[in-house]
């Protein structure tokens, strides 16, 4: 007689769970819609995805609408993104897929362009245009620096034992080079300039006057 109920208690609950995986089944899958693409689409390659303002429609095979999500700081952790909001975009990117709860919702096309500035600084030796974002020099775009060999600016940073620096500047890029001055070392300055050097010929001289004047005594 337990076995019985027992066996019917089981019998029970399988047609429990069958009921409710037929109703579950009824109701989906679920289709996921991009209703409201991004507020931007175009990107230079040192920013990164931006989803505001997507809006995702939810409807079951009915086709009834069972949700409408709006991309927010309380719905982003249903989001998913590739490439993700934390990588900064690269022009080889084109499209940004969109997922929701784990299902795709679409691919959103953008566009990532250089951000491209001109006559920059690439060393030593050379300017050109290069892309703020990447670092990508266009290479037609390379050449030497230019400089004016009468422009030559001290920097008036030499001491008793160190020369000075001069310092010229690229004409196109203002790229700096210095140049030690031989031979600017131990360069004359008056010595009250030196406050400290002062102040302490001051305090000496008081101490001698004390000294002669107890010796006096």
């Amino acid at each position: 007689m337990k076995a019985k109920r027992l066996l019917s208690t089981l019998l029970a609950v399988v047609m429990l769970f069958s009921v409710v995986s037929v109703v579950s089944l009824a109701a989906g899958p679920y289709t996921f819609a991009l209703t409201q693409g991004p507020e931007k689409t175009e990107y230079y390659d040192y920013e990164k995805f931006d989803p505001s303002g997507i809006v995702v429609t939810v409807t079951d095979s009915t086709n009834a609408i069972v949700e409408t999500v709006y991309y927010s700081n309380s719905t982003a952790a249903r989001f998913k993104f590739s490439p993700k909001v934390a990588n900064t975009l690269s022009v080889a990117v084109t499209a940004v897929d969109v997922y929701l709860d784990g299902g795709f919702v679409a691919s959103v096309p953008v566009t990532v362009s250089h951000r491209f500035e001109e006559n920059v600084s690439l060393g030593s030796t050379k300017h050109g245009t290069r892309c703020a974002g990447c670092g990508y020099v266009i290479p037609d775009s390379m050449e030497e620096h230019t400089y004016d060999d009468t422009a030559w600016t001290p920097n008036d940073n030499q001491t008793f034992v160190k020369d000075n620096t001069e310092s010229n500047f690229c004409l196109v890029c203002n790229h700096e080079i210095r140049r030690e001055i031989d031979g600017s070392a131990g360069y004359d300055i008056e010595f009250g300039e030196y406050q400290f050097l002062h102040d302490i010929m001051v305090y000496i001289d008081l101490l001698l006057d004390l000294i002669f004047g107890a010796i006096k005594r």
